[in-house]
């Protein structure tokens, strides 16, 4: 998808505080020859902090940032991973409550850690389709803090998951960066690589989310998980191409990428060995330092790059994901100017 003056103005994140890697051994939630393979440092760790109101906070700073009110916001969409609340109740709602907002449209996005890019897709559609509609909000937010699932061991090697919430507003007529391109891809072979055995019907709700206990039983019932892998990553590669070359660019224009927050060689194997990519270009060094943040994990090292001060006007920026689905993803945005906030 080629967005038509489409841009992005405001960026957000609500980061609580980190744990490292070492306080984590030293509690017994986590292993040292997993820390070593993973690279990963420390995570974030948001307590019993609700995550709708982790939104709204990052979602606050987007708007300040993008010089707009709340009620100027026409669109929006919130992705998450997990609940969000009590069952049958939806977040869009308490979300433009607490920020003021108008009787902005809402829609909320199921896609994983791939939420945010696919919230972007979707209100690109969006705003082409509604002259009407010149303001999209993107929320995003998520705390992992549940006895069901282990933040450190139980998402899969070289995965360890953090809390935290992430924003973008989504205009017309300008702003900092403009989005050139967006696409997403999904291999339906590999739906149940994340199922696992689990039952399709259950109401009461499993004990314990084991990540890692689905995946060895696809990979036993299914398909060798190395054959898994490397399908993952060659059409993660084709995504991203795709992606590039309806920006018209090409792998060597990209000052930097972004990928999930994952472990050193799951960066190297999914993302940029298939793509010829160098490690420096990444932002991999920033997250190990706060670990897999949802579908936060971009906006967040978006945020990281711009406000640090490492974009600057030309410069093209990948960011590419994947999700259970399974679905990879990728987009490009071209920094147009530096942004107001940025150091």
């Amino acid at each position: 998808m080629r967005p038509q003056d489409i841009h992005l103005s405001g960026l957000g994140a609500y980061l609580p505080e980190r744990m490292s890697s070492r306080r984590a051994i030293e509690l017994g939630l986590y292993n040292e020859t997993l820390m070593l393979d993973s690279g990963v440092t420390g995570t974030l760790v948001a307590g019993d902090t609700p995550p709708v109101d982790m939104a709204v906070s990052a979602a606050r700073e987007a708007l300040k940032r993008a010089g707009r009110e709340a009620a100027e916001v026409d669109l929006l969409l919130h992705s998450c991973v997990l609940r969000q609340g009590p069952e049958m109740w939806y977040p869009g709602g308490y979300i433009l409550r607490e920020l003021g907002c108008g009787d902005a449209a809402v829609f909320e996005v199921s896609q994983g850690c791939n939420g945010m890019l696919a919230a972007l897709e979707l209100a690109v559609g969006q705003l082409a389709a509604d002259p009407g509609r010149r303001t999209a909000l993107l929320t995003t937010a998520d705390n992992f803090t549940s006895p069901k699932g282990d933040r450190w061991q139980g998402y899969g090697p070289g995965t360890v998951i953090g809390d935290a919430a992430s924003a973008l507003v989504l205009e017309r007529g300008g702003g900092f960066a403009r989005l050139r391109s967006v696409n997403q891809s999904v291999i339906p072979e590999l739906e149940g690589l994340h199922r696992g055995a689990e039952p399709l019907f259950d109401p009461h709700g499993r004990e314990t989310i084991d990540m890692v206990a689905r995946a060895r039983h696809f990979g036993r019932t299914n398909r060798p998980l190395a054959e898994i892998n490397e399908l993952i990553a060659r059409r993660q590669a084709e995504v991203v191409r795709r992606t590039l070359a309806e920006a018209e660019l090409e792998v060597g224009d990209i000052a930097r990428a972004i990928y999930v927050n994952q472990g050193q060689y799951l960066v190297g194997q999914f993302f940029l060995d298939p793509l010829g990519l160098p490690e420096e270009k990444s932002t991999w060094d920033f997250g190990r330092t706060v670990g897999h943040l949802a579908a936060s994990d971009h906006v967040v090292a978006l945020d990281h790059l711009v406000t640090t001060g490492q974009l600057g006007p030309g410069d093209h920026v990948l960011l590419a994901g994947a999700a259970p689905g399974f679905v990879v993803s990728g987009a490009v945005l071209t920094m147009s100017e530096a942004a107001s906030w940025a150091i």
